[in-house]
């Protein structure tokens, strides 16, 4: 893992970003967690082994993972991903 792209898991949240459907986001900083708003498949892409995961009927609420990608083709709605 890339270690400028590590984020301080101890801590809480200091930022976050909507993530708008259909379009893929490709952050500069690891998550600390994703919000789910309304359930849906998430696809996103961890830095480690750069491995692309959907996880299908994601529930609604908070999810912790540490991704760099959450890719368009996801079908999830209201998502908010933390920093």
């Amino acid at each position: 893992m890339a270690t400028t792209k590590v984020s301080d898991q101890t801590r809480s949240a200091i930022d976050a970003q909507v993530f708008v459907a259909s379009t893929t986001v490709t952050f500069t900083s690891l998550t600390r967690a994703i919000y789910v708003g309304t359930t849906g498949n998430l696809s996103v892409k961890f830095d480690s082994a750069g491995s692309t995961v959907t996880i299908t009927n994601a529930p609604v609420g908070y999810h912790p993972l540490q991704v760099e990608v959450i890719n368009g083709d996801s079908t999830v709605a209201d998502v908010v991903a933390l920093f």
